[in-house]
């Protein structure tokens, strides 16, 4: 490695630092006595002046091999270690090398002005030249192996987030095998249209290669451009924000990756391949979208992209009415059908990557490269919609991929999955703008699906799931998936109905699109969790109340509410706020559910020791069993308790037993009740929470809470659990005052 100077870096070129670099290279060399007999030869990326301050220092040595380990030996002792070799046969220096090296031979610059060195150099590249067709096969069969290998070791988040500017996807290493493949065949590279090719791979070797120059002179980096590096690299370039240089990066990164992808294509193409691609008739948006159908390979994605801009130019330059109302028709129509996950992924593949996408969505452009600096967001912007558009697909072939919510999908119909194409094309399209965007892509998806004259049912769904895109997940994995506050507020959102598959699959698809691997078991399960909870009847319950008393879901029991009547509750509610007002109580209300299950209300304004022992006193002296209980008490409304009963008498008869029985002054139980096992669930500063369990039989509830309430202990809600003959009421007081929680189970055992 070689030391650099930052501020010479930071006042000129890459080329003119890569030369400065140079110079100062060769004057630390020669000041080796031996250098000059050594026949020294630059190689790589020295030969081809694009020297970095850690870049290796690749050389072949055609002198005397004595001097050559003298040099190469003192100067690893001065911490300068040089990358060389020497020819195994010196009649023909690429005998034993790899192909790699027969490109490096190609480029070779001689370093020594002695004549002979020159000489033999040329000879060399000259005997390469006489068997050309062999060795151009040889090199570029071990370029496609090579590049094979290095996309398989550098496909993974760092692509977006931290790119490796050398071995990445669109990296240098790219970018040199498609300049080399236009000196390895010429005669594949003649037109116009292929000279803009290399300008663009031009323009960005330049890029790149001065921010490998500022990254080298940074301590202890090497290609990754990190986040730390990338603000520190961003203000020294002028840009406003790191964002805004590393959208430039992965821009560049892009079309890096294209252009090389299309130069290798292009290389390997036979001549009436590329005549065919040429002679492909392109004058009118319909012929573009027509060619990406036929032949969605990069050599007709490259065609289309040369094409384009022009081609709509003078489409928008008519601005009549009638014609851009037929060019908006059209596109709506061809992105339906590219954009359709039952179709093949090729011709989408190719809408993205020949940049037709663009004049389809023009607002897609400003999310181009817009990378979300996570461990979570694998993909920038643009790409992370191209990723769930080919998720949708691939779960439309196969919906097992999504678990155990395949049947979500299987039963979608052509109409939804339709829907679910647009929404994963719009759901981000306002990434990188102030405000949420979730809202801003309203705007933008109504404005576009109008102008494609798409149904107004269609609009509104699309819209409807850009706008809550991110709800389903948010209630899954951040909120109680079982509580039914949850499932409320989606309702509330407009998540039921046909809604609920529809923002499932959606849901399925934005997370595989954001990054494979979030998509886990855990996530599946809690997905599920809640989607069949909003699917279940007894949710609708829950869901029903909310609507008409919104507030009140989280407050009372998720029990009660998915036992009762959403309109019985609700309208019971209003009464008791009613009468709380008025500073009145209301009498004992007895109800029947649909399930033939019998319900009484207690209310009153405030809460006493004993009240609840005495609401179950009424309840045994009326001749019920009690099966559950859902006491509350509120502050505004005071005592709010419900009882499941078990009895068969009519509501009504019900009522006038228990009137009887509120007005005895004492309902103490028969007997005392010794309970199998009393315990502590757990113990905190502002509440125990205590477990009866024993026996089912007649006056136990009474008599636990008779219990409790010997003991001074205040009751602040209870849970009555039966099943077969067994019992477990689980109580909620408020701590005692000098008493620890455990004295007190063993006083109850």
């Amino acid at each position: 490695m070689i030391s650099g100077d930052e501020s010479r870096a930071s006042e000129i070129g890459s080329d003119s630092f890569s030369l400065w670099l140079q110079d100062k290279l060769i004057e630390k060399l020669q000041t080796h006595k031996d250098w000059a007999a050594t026949g020294p030869i630059a190689l790589g990326s020295w030969s081809r002046g694009e020297l970095s301050p850690r870049s290796d220092i690749d050389l072949l040595f055609v002198g005397d091999e004595t001097a050559v380990k003298n040099v190469t030996t003192d100067f690893a002792k001065q911490g300068l270690k040089l990358r060389y070799r020497m020819p195994e046969d010196n009649d023909d220096w690429t005998a034993g090398v790899e192909p790699f090296d027969i490109v490096a031979l190609l480029g070779a610059k001689a370093l020594s002005a002695d004549p002979n060195v020159i000489k033999r150099l040329a000879n060399q590249k000259e005997q390469i030249r006489r068997r050309w067709n062999n060795t151009r096969t040889l090199i570029l069969r071990a370029m496609k192996l090579e590049r094979a290998s290095r996309s398989q070791r550098f496909d993974s988040i760092t692509s977006y987030l931290e790119p490796n500017l050398k071995y990445g996807s669109g990296g240098l290493r790219d970018l040199e095998q498609a300049l080399v493949l236009r000196e390895l065949f010429p005669e594949k590279f003649q037109g116009e249209e292929d000279q803009h090719a290399f300008n663009v791979l031009s323009y960005y070797k330049r890029f790149f290669l001065l921010v490998r120059q500022k990254l080298h002179l940074s301590e202890g980096a090497g290609d990754l451009l990190t986040a730390p590096d990338q603000s520190q690299i961003s203000t020294w370039l002028g840009f406003k924000t790191s964002r805004d240089f590393m959208k430039e990066i992965q821009k560049g990164v892009s079309r890096v990756s294209f252009y090389a992808d299309w130069a290798f294509e292009q290389a390997t193409a036979s001549k009436s391949r590329r005549l065919s691609i040429d002679a492909f008739k392109l004058g009118s948006p319909n012929d573009l979208f027509r060619a990406l159908k036929l032949d969605p390979s990069v050599l007709m994605q490259n065609r289309v992209r040369n094409r384009a801009d022009q081609i709509f130019k003078v489409a928008r330059a008519d601005r009549s009415v009638a014609k851009q109302a037929a060019l908006n028709k059209l596109i709506g129509r061809e992105l339906s059908s590219f954009i359709d996950p039952s179709n093949d992924e090729a011709p989408l593949n190719a809408l993205f990557r020949a940049r037709l996408i663009d004049h389809c969505v023009p607002e897609f452009r400003r999310i181009v490269g817009h990378v979300q600096h996570d461990q979570y967001h694998r993909f920038s912007v643009d790409a992370h919609i191209l990723q769930a558009l080919r998720e949708l697909g691939r779960l439309y072939k196969k919906p097992k991929l999504a678990g155990a919510l395949h049947n979500q999908l299987k039963n979608l119909t052509k109409a939804e999955w339709r829907i679910l194409s647009y929404a994963c094309l719009y759901h981000d399209i306002a990434k990188g703008r102030d405000g949420d965007h979730s809202v801003e892509g309203i705007a933008i998806a109504e404005k576009d699906l109008k102008n494609f004259e798409k149904s107004t049912s269609l609009i509104e769904e699309v819209t409807w799931i850009v706008e809550e895109h991110l709800i389903l997940s948010t209630a899954a994995f951040k909120q109680n998936p079982a509580s039914p506050k949850t499932w409320a507020h989606l309702a509330l959102k407009g998540v039921e109905g046909r809604r609920i598959p529809l923002l499932a699959a959606f849901t399925i698809v934005d997370i595989r699109a954001t990054n494979p691997d979030a998509w886990t078991p855990w996530k599946e399960r809690l997905l599920n969790e809640v989607v069949s909870h909003l699917e279940n009847p007894e949710s609708s319950n829950a869901i029903e109340f909310a609507k008409r008393m919104e507030g009140w879901v989280e407050r009372l029991d998720s029990f009660l509410i998915s036992m009762l009547s959403p309109r019985v509750l609700s309208e019971d509610l209003v009464r008791v706020i009613a009468k709380t007002k008025i500073k009145r109580e209301l009498a004992p209300l007895v109800q029947r559910n649909r399930n033939g299950q019998t319900w009484v209300r207690f209310h009153a304004r405030e809460d006493r020791p004993g009240l609840f022992a005495h609401y179950v006193g009424a309840l045994g002296a009326a001749g019920l069993s009690i099966r559950h209980a859902s006491i509350h008490t509120f502050e505004a409304t005071g005592v709010y308790d419900w009882f499941e009963v078990k009895s068969d008498r009519s509501p009504k008869a019900i009522t006038k037993l228990l009137e009887l029985a509120l007005d005895r002054k004492s309902l103490s139980p028969k007997k005392q009740i010794r309970f199998d096992i009393v315990s502590l669930v757990s113990e905190g500063s502002d509440e125990w929470v205590l477990s009866f369990r024993g026996k089912d039989q007649s006056g136990a509830l009474l008599s636990a809470a008779s219990q409790l309430l010997s003991e001074g202990a205040e009751i602040s809600w209870a849970r009555v659990h039966t099943w077969g003959r067994q019992i477990d009421d689980v109580f909620g007081i408020k701590p005692l005052e000098g008493r620890s929680a455990a004295e007190l189970v063993a006083r109850l055992s």
